[in-house]
């Protein structure tokens, strides 16, 4: 039969810790065995009251109850196990409280020999085993195009991992049953792979995108070309136009990076950057300007039309 632990204590569900604690207090300083020596229905009164608090002050416990009922605790309620003995130690502390109750009462606590600890005990409850985390550091083609890993925990377990493409800083993989043994017949926690991304010397990541500045001539600009170009899969011969400007953005599709929630691949983006060599004499200056002076206007003249 499951028990009502809010109900023994005589509280709502939703009560706070502090008055939960409050409540316990009270019943507690009126049902201890050491105040009702030789008392078996105050006995079994307490035993009852240290169940229920032992269960409502911590929260995972609480939480199980709130979801399962008392009979999720080792078994169910039958099961549910107290050690008292005259020289016996509570399998919970209730030291600090019973220093609360007694103290007032000449003396603190009180200790007799025939005085008994009261407990619970979850020592069999099966426990899922903790989580571990493990950073890894991945390159930017390796984190774009997906690859495999080897990895070694810190207890010298080594094992491969398979790293999605499209995977980016802030991403966990989860490994199921890859973290800590359980306890007492519990199952093991997982694994968390959390990828660290290096930036690439030329590729830049946004969203599924990729951008890539390209350099291209003067010559090249003014009259067209064919040039190679970097991309994941390898290099691609991009036509440019003639007349063709800086800071232009030409696609090429499909030629991103995979996005994890829809599968579909992202674009590149190659932003033209017209190369001008950074030293040259007045002369070749001069023979340039003499070239271009009719084809020359002010490129600001919109600012102030």
């Amino acid at each position: 039969m499951t028990k009502d632990y809010y109900k023994t204590l005589g509280v709502e569900k939703g009560t706070s810790i502090e008055d939960i604690r409050k409540a316990f207090k009270k019943l507690a300083r009126k049902y201890h065995p050491d105040v009702n020596p030789n008392d078996k229905k105050a006995e079994e009164k307490f035993k009852e009251l240290a169940e229920a608090y032992d269960i409502l002050s911590d929260a995972k416990k609480r939480k199980q109850y709130d979801r399962f009922g008392s009979s999720s605790f080792k078994g169910g309620p039958s099961s549910y196990t107290y050690q008292y003995t005259p020289s016996g130690e509570a399998n919970f502390d209730l030291g600090d409280i019973f220093g609360d109750i007694f103290g007032g009462m000449g003396g603190g606590v009180r200790s007799r020999k025939t005085r008994r600890n009261y407990g619970t005990d979850f020592s069999g409850f099966p426990e899922k085993g903790k989580d571990l985390h493990f950073t890894i550091s991945l390159g930017f083609i390796e984190a774009a195009k997906g690859c495999e890993k080897t990895i070694r925990l810190s207890n010298e377990t080594a094992f491969k991992v398979k790293i999605p493409e499209g995977v980016e800083t802030g991403a966990r993989i989860r490994l199921s049953g890859k973290g800590e043994p359980g306890i007492n017949g519990g199952g093991p926690g997982d694994l968390y792979i959390e990828p660290r991304v290096e930036p690439h010397h030329f590729f830049r990541k946004v969203g599924s995108h990729i951008e890539l500045d390209v350099p291209i001539t003067i010559e090249e600009a003014l009259e067209g070309s064919k040039i190679k170009v970097p991309t994941l899969d390898g290099p691609v011969e991009l036509t440019l136009q003639p007349g063709s400007q800086s800071g232009q953005r030409l696609r090429l599709k499909g030629k991103g990076i995979t996005n994890l929630q829809t599968k579909m691949k992202g674009d590149q983006y190659l932003i033209l950057q017209i190369y001008i060599p950074p030293k040259l004499d007045g002369k070749t200056i001069y023979q340039i300007k003499m070239l271009l002076k009719d084809k020359l206007s002010d490129p600001r003249k919109k600012f102030w039309e």
